[in-house]
């Protein structure tokens, strides 16, 4: 700000100055953890139905065309989100105008490409002056290279614009797996299973590898700072939270956008994620520390910490989300926790080495690896009634109806009837290699079955109880998560 004295007279330029209060003002708006009001997002569902709305305001539609939030300085009350003006004038929402304002004066700004390439929004002298005086929510990420004009660079705030896709931000840009030695596969098509793509991380690489699913080799990768110690696709496929090693956050891979959209800090190394039945919620387990954390997947916010007795491993959640159970990795120690205002933590039974819990009413269904049982433990009286001998070495389980599907690492899948406790079917799996994960294709019968030390996977129906077909692959599968949409 410039000061002039003349005389006795002191000139201030006003421009500088209203800039520099404007500045002060908006910044101390509250535009964090971004939410459109509701009826704004209401007109968006009906005149763009096909649009997404990211957690943090940014709008994307199927076509590429994407929309920046401004939130007003002087808000409208009783706003029921109408459009009152645009530019181009006189348009409506779904004919995409590059200006679009509220009658609560929120508005938007359509992302444009200048002649060179470069992105940008319209014109200066296009955008209401009321729209100039807003803010960019503070917790976006824009567009990599975005240039605001210089006399609306007020609406940015504190919000930093990266130049271009840094090394944090790209991801979605690794390079396509080199075919050294092809492996020549045939696909069956298989119900269900068209138009998906996997996600699958090895044990000794830090890619995420993107093989869609008539394909046995990646069609491209996804390069993380640390090798991957979860994958989970979230809210209908958009996003993937991702934990890798030696981290003390979770990065949320906005899929649309191809960038790491936000990182979500816990302050200790994740380790495991379970989710809602809804997919509202995610429940986080760490490494380190004797909490599990709950993350809101509709903000991908971190809402509460929660304190819990032991270090949780092999967390669980029951169908009707009221509960969680979880083993302490040091003592061996099965404990639940109610999804209550209570949180009530109870100790229901120790037993060593468990390679995988499912709670279910009022049991929980333990896998012990070393004594190949099946434990059926009472939560009430909080000891084991009923054992069932399974093969050698269980380590998953998935749980369909009242049927429990056990695979274990000797190539075997034990198909167990909780209604009367009886073993229903056993059905043994190509014997080489070492089975380690069941994975459901989702609304399906079909499962994909695993193998850490072959590479491969196999087709699994359920319904008719057999392996559909082998699947070869050019790395070794860690982890395997499936998302219903094509990458790219």
């Amino acid at each position: 700000m410039e000061i002039k004295k003349v005389g006795r007279i002191v000139r201030i330029e006003f421009k500088s100055f209203v800039i520099a209060l404007l500045a002060y003002l908006l910044t101390s708006m509250s535009a964090f953890a971004t939410k459109l009001p509701d009826n704004i997002l209401q007109t968006i569902k009906s005149d763009l139905p096909k649009a997404s709305v990211r957690f943090d305001g940014l709008i994307t539609l199927p076509d590429g065309t994407v929309y920046i939030p401004v939130l007003p300085s002087n808000p409208k009350r009783n706003a029921v989100g109408k459009v009152v003006s645009t530019y181009p004038a006189n348009k409506k929402l779904a004919q995409l105008p590059d200006v679009v304002v509220f009658d609560s004066n929120y508005a938007f700004l359509k992302v444009i490409k200048t002649k060179d390439g470069k992105l940008t929004v319209t014109a200066s002298n296009n955008i209401p002056f009321i729209v100039k005086t807003g803010l960019l929510p503070q917790d976006m990420l824009v567009p990599p290279g975005l240039i605001f004009p210089e006399d609306m660079q007020i609406m940015l705030g504190d919000l930093k614009v990266a130049l271009k896709n840094s090394s944090v931000n790209n991801i979605f840009q690794g390079a396509v797996e080199v075919k050294k030695n092809p492996v020549s596969t045939k696909i069956v098509p298989v119900p269900y299973m068209a138009g998906r793509t996997l996600l699958v991380t090895s044990l000794d690489s830090k890619l995420i590898n993107v093989i869609p699913s008539d394909s046995t080799t990646p069609k491209f990768t996804l390069k993380m700072e640390n090798l991957p110690k979860f994958i989970q696709p979230v809210c209908n496929d958009d996003y993937i939270l991702i934990a890798a090693s030696g981290k003390t956050y979770i990065d949320v891979a906005d899929v649309k956008q191809e960038v790491l959209a936000r990182k979500i800090d816990l302050a200790y190394q994740p380790s495991e994620i379970i989710l809602t039945s809804d997919k509202a919620k995610a429940y986080v387990a760490v490494d380190d520390d004797q909490s599990i954390f709950l993350i809101d997947l509709k903000s991908m916010t971190l809402v509460e910490k929660i304190k819990i007795k032991g270090y949780p491993k092999h967390i669980t959640i029951s169908a009707d989300d009221k509960q969680i159970a979880y083993i302490d990795k040091n003592t061996g120690d099965i404990y639940t926790l109610t999804l209550d205002e209570s949180y009530t933590n109870k100790f229901i039974y120790n037993a060593s080495n468990i390679s995988k819990l499912i709670v279910k009413g009022d049991n929980i269904y333990a896998l012990s690896r070393t004594e190949d049982e099946l434990l059926v433990i009472d939560n009430d009286i909080q000891d084991i009634i009923y054992k069932q001998p399974v093969a050698k070495k269980p380590v998953d389980m998935f749980l369909k109806e009242n049927k429990l599907y056990i695979l274990c690492a000797s190539n075997e899948l034990d198909i167990f009837n909780l209604e009367d406790f009886s073993m229903e079917t056993i059905v043994k799996l190509p014997s080489t290699g070492f089975s380690k994960k069941l994975v459901q294709v989702p609304n399906t019968n079909i499962l994909l079955i695993t193998n850490v030390t072959d590479k491969k996977y196999l087709v699994y129906d359920m319904k008719t109880n057999t392996v559909l077909q082998t699947v070869t692959t050019p790395l070794f599968i860690n982890d395997l998560q499936l998302i219903n949409k094509r990458l790219k």
